[in-house]
């Protein structure tokens, strides 16, 4: 009897790790605060699945899915990455959005935010950090901000990218820039920094917005974790860091 006990339960454990998925997951880097919180949340209902997020700029990340990297679940710091992943034939289902992004000024001086983006301007400020507008829909925002502030004339040569939002508060932190035009998803509940919300209308609403790849037909894990991802949980966790 205690012999075929223990038969049945090595069958129930092969079964159940036979049952584990692996989901691959691209996020925004925007998002990394928060998806860190979401996914331990979702893990308490399927703490056996894997879900294995990468974080990086969202167009760097949209040439990889081109490229064969199988992601499972896309999401975007923008809606018009995943707009082309459904153009290209590689999406499967709608395009939803999960939360909307906003920037921020950041220093870890204060006084280099008293005038506001107008500080900009100052000669203390010799270097500011802003994500690549070529892979990045933060540094586009950015760029957007700049033109509609008139800035853009006078802070060109200062500009540093960096490869993703991430990286743009790197800089700051390490020195590298003085200030920077950040995901304020980043800096909300950041120890010893400062900053300012800069004006939504002054840039082009960033709709962050995922979709499921081809790479999830068979993973039912893929649709679940979607679903969660709009989830009152979830989206309680998304304003907790600032979307």
């Amino acid at each position: 009897m205690k012999k075929f006990i223990k038969i049945t339960a090595i069958i129930i454990a092969l079964v159940s790790n036979s049952a584990a998925q692996n989901l691959k997951v691209f996020a925004a880097s925007s998002t990394k605060f928060a998806m860190h919180e979401i996914v331990e949340e979702f893990k308490l209902q399927h703490p056996k699945d894997n879900i294995e997020v990468t974080y990086s700029a969202t167009g760097k990340a949209y040439a990889q899915l081109l490229n064969g990297l199988d992601y499972d679940i896309f999401m975007a710091a923008d809606s018009l990455y995943p707009k082309k992943i459904a153009e290209d034939g590689n999406a499967l289902g709608e395009i939803k959005v999960y939360a909307l992004g906003r920037l921020a000024l950041f220093a870890h001086d204060p006084n280099l935010l008293k005038e506001g983006l107008e500080s900009l301007k100052n000669k203390s400020v010799k270097h500011i950090s802003i994500a690549n507008p070529k892979v990045a829909p933060y540094g586009v925002a950015a760029m957007e901000i700049l033109k509609n502030y008139n800035l853009l004339g006078d802070v060109k040569s200062k500009l540093v990218l960096g490869d993703n939002i991430a990286q743009s508060m790197q800089f700051v932190d390490s020195g590298a820039a003085e200030v920077g035009i950040v995901a304020f998803s980043l800096v909300k509940n950041k120890e010893k920094s400062h900053y300012f919300l800069i004006d939504t209308t002054k840039y082009k609403p960033l709709e962050h917005s995922f979709v499921l790849t081809k790479y999830a037909k068979e993973k039912p894990l893929a649709q679940e974790f979607a679903d969660f991802i709009l989830s009152q949980k979830s989206q309680e966790i998304f304003k907790k860091y600032g979307f």
